[in-house]
This record gives C-alpha cells, structure tokens and sequence, in this order.
C-alpha cells in the first residue's frame, strides 16, 4: 500500500454490450486495483447482474452503462473496507451472514429463506449476494470497534438536545430513508445524475426503496436499506427540507444536488414533535427451521409434534441457537433489530404477545416448520412527548457515528492506491 494518496483515474470507459456476452479471457480482466487487490470484470458482472436485478431494471445495455460506474466504486470502498478490518484482524463468519440475509428478508417482507433461491432463479450468483452481506457487516463491525468507543455524549448535551425537542413540540418529524450518489469530481456529474434519474423512475415503478439504496447508495446507512429515523426540518440539509416538508408518508422527493453528491429521500413516515406515541417494537429473535419432506412424507401434524417436542423444554436462546447448529439447520439462529410490522404476517401473529425465553408452536411457513423464541423486546415509549434521556443519548451517537464512519472512509479513500482500469 502507498503511505500516501495515489488515486489513478483512468479514462473510464463505458462498456458498449452487456458483460455477459464477454469470452472467458475478457472476465479475468481487472476492472480495478485497490491497494494489493484486485476486482475482476467477473467480480463486477456478478455485482451488476444482482444490482439491476434487486433494482428491477431491465437487464440491457443502457441500463448497465448507467449502473456500472456507482456499482464499481461501492465495490471499491468494499475492498476498502475489507482491507482494513484484515489490517484490525476483524472478521465475519457464515452464522452473521446467514443472520443478516434473514434481516433482509424480513425488511423486504419476504418469507425467511427464500431471498437466495429467488435471486439465483433469476439469474444471479449467490457468492455475490454473500460478498456484499459481508461487506456491509465488515463495515458495521469496524465502525463498532474502531469509533464508537471514542464517541462520548455529556449530560449537558443530553438536556440541551430535550430543550430543543420541547421547543419544537407541535412541528413535524419524519422518518427518512436515503439512497446517496456521491460526486467526488466533475467529471461523475453527469453519471450520478442519470443514474438517480433512472433509480427514481424504478422507485415511482413500485421497486423496493430498501432494496435499491443497499445496491446503489454510498453512504454509512446503506447497508441498513438507507434507514436515516426520526428527524427534524431542522436537521435536514437546505437543499431538502423544503421538498420533504411537503411530502406525504410513503413518497419520495425528486433528485436532489447536495454538496456532496445527489440525493433521494423517503418519507417513510410523519408525526407531529410531542405526540405521545409507542413506537414499532424492535425484536431479537432465536429462530430453528424444520424443513419439510417431500410430499408423502409423515403427516403435517406429526412433524408439528416433533419439533414442538424438541423446542419446547427450551428456556433460553442460547439453547435455540444451539439446537438448530446441532440439526445442521443453515436457515437456524439469531435475528437482532427486528421491526415487527414488517415481519411475514403469520410470525407477527405468534410473537407479538409472545413471553421472553418461551419457544412458540411451530409455524408453517410452506417449505418448513418455524420455531421462534423472543430473546428480547424493546418498545420506545414517548411519554409527557419526550423521549427518555437514554434514547438521546443513542440519537446523539448515532448522529456522530455517520459522521465519523463517513470521514472514515473518505481517508480510507485518500490514502489508498486506487486504479480503475475501465
């Protein structure tokens, strides 16, 4: 690596056919260099292919002309990334991965494990999927250990922060989610531009608004589906607080030109500031999978019997956990920061009111028999309209740890030998 920045930008030059049609010596060829490492134009076919595909776009030249440069340097950073948790020795085992692919499932209201078989079907590779799941742990486990214990929240900032909620009782708050295009040079202008143009017309078209800022937004809330939480006007960047104050929930502002690249916003939802409200409980959950046989296997009522009689002496999560490693089951373990109004309708049913540490009845999810346990449940409740000093607190961290994570990466840029060969 160079101890100092040494960014090479080539030429780069847009492919004129889909990477798919490329022979076998073309896809050995390096698209990139970053640092001692090296992305592949088969690395970046199989990063374009989930892309368009997760964005719903048809799968044709113009469309990947668009796409390929934002996809190439969210590939970058990615190396980026992985390069400097090898450095803290930070890693990422196959029990994380499979737990957050679940967490995308459920965030995208998808029956659990049906994510990978539904991207391979359309063509995608499942080793792409899994690259990217782990790089967006990677990221989160290096912030968590590199800047968060460096993150210190007084108790007069704390007061100062509630005596600005109280001011602003009565004025309205909106949950936002964002996909963000960085323009680090004139010369990306143009291609951000058209590429936030093209997301937007996939996003009025019904595509997931999550699904599209994981593949195509560069900024530390991506790998969380762009989820930015309650926030203020006052918060809000000029460029587009006067477009989100008159949006209703569920729409989308236009593009928006920021400083520091392109912007779209989600109002996922509106409340007014000091409303006494409870918000969407937030579950970890201990999840063991029962597969089913093949039609004419033991009868429904049988295999229901079973694994309750395998889960339900269970009193811990821990002891879940354990018994789905023991069964071999992949799909098994545990599911953190689960919101549940967007869970698959039969398993909100069962843990909603289910008790901590108590496994449920088997539930029939089609393809398997689902046992689930609740480990823990947290419910913010505002009461008097203000929140408790705790939840400031994590808002105020929070706040600094974007801002930081973004710092982060942008030195990890600067620092950092980087070659686009396209």
């Amino acid at each position: 690596m160079l101890a100092r920045a040494a960014i090479v930008l080539t030429a780069l030059v847009i492919w004129c056919a889909p990477l798919r049609l490329a022979t076998a010596q073309e896809v050995d060829r390096i698209a990139a260099v970053v640092n001692d490492d090296i992305i592949s134009i088969r690395d970046l076919e199989a990063r374009l292919k989930l892309a368009i595909t997760v964005a719903g776009l048809p799968d044709n030249i113009e469309n990947r002309r668009r796409a390929v440069p934002q996809v190439l340097r969210k590939m970058v950073d990615e190396r980026l990334q992985g390069q400097e948790a090898s450095r803290l020795k930070i890693s990422v085992g196959s029990e994380e991965i499979g737990r957050s692919l679940a967490n995308v499932e459920n965030q995208n209201r998808m029956p659990p494990g049906t994510l990978l078989p539904s991207l391979v079907k359309a063509g995608v590779d499942p080793d792409a999927v899994k690259e990217q799941v782990k790089a967006d742990i990677v990221w989160v486990k290096l912030i968590m250990r590199s800047l968060q214990p460096t993150i210190r929240v007084g108790e007069d900032e704390v007061t100062d922060r509630i005596e600005t909620i109280r001011q602003q009782f009565g004025q309205p708050e909106f949950m936002l989610a964002e996909i963000f295009l960085p323009v680090d040079s004139p010369s990306q202008e143009e291609e951000a531009k058209r590429l936030g143009e093209r997301l937007i017309e996939q996003l009025r078209a019904g595509a997931p608004f999550q699904a599209l800022a994981r593949q195509f937004s560069q900024s530390g809330s991506a790998g969380n589906g762009g989820m930015l939480g309650w926030l203020t006007p006052a918060a809000l960047e000029d460029e587009v607080r006067d477009t989100v104050q008159g949006l209703g929930k569920g729409q989308i502002t236009p593009l928006v030109r920021t400083g520091p690249g392109y912007a779209i916003l989600a109002v996922i939802d509106k409340r007014l500031a000091g409303e006494s409200t409870i918000s969407d409980p937030r579950l970890s959950l201990a999840e063991v999978y029962f597969p089913l046989p093949p039609a004419g296997g033991p009868p429904m009522a049988q295999l229901a019997a079973k694994a309750a009689e395998l889960t339900a002496p269970l009193k811990s999560c821990p002891e879940m956990e354990d018994l789905g490693r023991k069964l071999n089951s992949e799909r098994s373990g545990r599911r953190d920061n689960m919101t549940l109004s967007v869970m698959p309708q039969n398993l909100q049913q069962v843990v909603a009111s289910l008790p901590l540490n108590k496994a449920s009845a088997p539930i029939n999810i089609g393809n398997a028999l689902l046992v689930a346990m609740v480990c823990s449940r947290e419910e913010n409740i505002v009461k008097g309209g203000l929140p408790s000093r705790d939840v400031i607190r994590r808002a105020i961290e929070d706040e600094r740890l974007d801002m930081m994570s973004r710092r982060y990466l942008r030195d990890l840029r600067r620092t950092a030998f980087i070659d686009f060969r396209l």
